[in-house]
């Protein structure tokens, strides 16, 4: 006699959960989304309107950068930055970050905010390179741009965040250790060679 089998469903993979801010959770994209399609495609649609398509993209990065620093990074990671600067002590960088016990952050959102902001200067990065060799140098201001207001938010917030730095630290020791185990392993390798 056979044993009935029972067929048991596979496990139905868990949605991600709801953004809890889904204005800020879309308005993080848009203004990134929107700059880079515009710089790509302002040459096809506005041949020769050089001005209004660099004025377009600055302010769309502007306000990109002004959205991430004064708004998402607060709602969707709990953390927020600025620069004060006196004529006494010079620039300091301040930075914020909520209490564990008061913050309660989406892990889809933060996740996503993490991706885009290191994508994001990534990309303008690219879009430089691509200035640059096509000699279009006018244009290479824009990218240029893109990677300063990009890299200035990355930066504020990864020495805002304490897991950032954790993490950091963690691959750093790991890396060191990696190469220290590798270069032993390379010089036992030789020193047994020669025996």
């Amino acid at each position: 006699m056979s044993t009935p089998v029972q067929l048991v469903p596979p496990p139905i993979a868990a949605e991600p959960p709801a953004p809890k801010h889904p204005i800020a959770f879309i308005f993080h994209f848009a203004f990134k989304v929107a700059a880079m399609v515009f710089y790509l495609l302002c040459e096809t649609f506005n041949k020769n309107q050089f001005v209004l398509n660099f004025v377009v993209c600055i302010v769309l990065l502007a306000m990109d950068f002004w959205t991430v620093k004064n708004v998402t990074g607060r709602l969707l990671v709990g953390l927020r930055w600025w620069n004060e600067g006196n004529s006494e002590t010079g620039n300091a960088w301040r930075f914020e970050s909520l209490a564990e016990g008061q913050r309660v952050i989406n892990p889809y959102e933060s996740r996503w905010f993490w991706i885009v902001l290191v994508a994001n200067p990534a990309l303008w990065v690219l879009c430089s390179l691509s200035a640059l060799l096509g000699l279009d140098w006018g244009y290479l201001l824009i990218p240029i741009t893109g990677v300063v207001l990009g890299g200035s938010n990355l930066a504020g917030y990864f020495k805002c965040s304490k897991d950032a730095k954790k993490q950091l630290q963690s691959m750093t020791a790991n890396m060191a250790t990696s190469a220290m185990t590798s270069a032993m392993t390379g010089r036992l390798q030789a020193a047994i060679a020669r025996v």
